[in-house]
């Protein structure tokens, strides 16, 4: 399919589909045996049940608008970045909430054939009134351990990679030192040779100091609570000067406070999604992600 008939689909899945709730074309846009491989707890699978959960998520947020901010194209692989807004329906009354997502697909014979998403549900549900406590704790330096020498993107899939462009693949470059290195090896002295100094966060954690600083603390709070945390880096998307990587991550909630959790000792396993821009100079100066943080509060809390 060209670039533009991938663009089609991923502006109508995020603007029509969702931003308008029309959930008739979702049987053109995708095909009878889509996979949606980050299915919403407790929905079935199939086409047929993307269309309900459309309609389940309009009614909680009747208002709902969808700004799509971004997409991206690479070989049969598209990515749209996205933030929803409007007022959810609670007990209490309506109250406003915006949180951000990413989608991920993969397009054959002209239908979206699988499907990945992340979405900040976590975020979402503090803002309808659940409780929540601090990401971390911030640290030093000096107590962060690298963590040991593995190939976290050994089996990476990089749609498109044959038809990079020379700065396409520099950047493809960047996007591994930045997932690889900093996040899944836990490299923190790296990130002056890969952020700009004024690089913004627009998903940060509760608490999050802005620019590198930032950055930096919550990858300590994370690696002090998760000391063996691993990551499985499987696609990485690179079109123009923007970057994306699709992952997982496991590990077991042993050392410091998480979440607002004391540790338990228990394991989590969640997907998460990154979208960066590159500057000239070879410097991320914006970064959105989106993880399953309500998964894992889920999966590490003590019940």
């Amino acid at each position: 399919m060209s670039r533009a008939g991938i663009e089609r689909l991923l502006r109508d899945q995020i603007e029509q589909i969702w931003g308008k709730g029309r959930t008739e074309l979702v049987a053109a846009n995708y095909a009878d045996d889509v996979v949606d491989h980050m299915p919403t707890p407790g929905m079935p699978a199939g086409k047929a049940a993307l269309a309900d959960l459309v309609h389940v998520f309009r009614g909680q947020v009747p208002d709902l608008i969808m700004d799509l901010h971004h997409v991206m194209v690479a070989g049969d692989h598209g990515l749209d970045l996205w933030t929803a807004r409007g007022h959810a329906t609670t007990p209490d009354g309506p109250k406003p909430v915006s949180f951000s997502g990413i989608d991920m697909v993969r397009v054959a014979d002209g239908q979206i054939r699988d499907l990945w998403h992340v979405e900040e549900l976590l975020q979402f549900e503090i803002q309808r009134g659940a409780q929540h406590g601090a990401f971390g704790v911030p640290l030093q330096a000096s107590v962060i351990a690298a963590s040991t020498d593995y190939a976290p993107d050994r089996h990476a899939f990089v749609p498109g990679e044959a038809q990079f462009s020379a700065r396409e693949r520099r950047n493809f470059a960047i996007a591994r030192r930045h997932v690889v290195e900093i996040w899944a090896k836990g490299r923190s002295e790296l990130c002056e040779e890969i952020f700009h100094p004024e690089v913004v966060d627009h998903n940060p954690a509760p608490g999050q100091k802005p620019g590198i600083p930032g950055i930096r603390n919550v990858l300590y709070w994370l690696r002090e609570a998760v000391p063996d945390l691993v990551m499985d880096i499987q696609t990485y998307l690179v079109d123009g000067d923007w970057i994306a990587d699709r992952w997982v991550m496991t590990g077991t909630h042993t050392g410091g406070p998480l979440m607002g959790l004391a540790p338990t000792g228990r394991s989590f396993r969640i997907n998460g999604m990154d979208v960066a821009r590159v500057d000239e100079g070879g410097l991320i100066t914006d970064i959105w992600h989106c993880e399953e943080m309500q998964q894992l509060r889920v999966q590490i809390g003590d019940g």
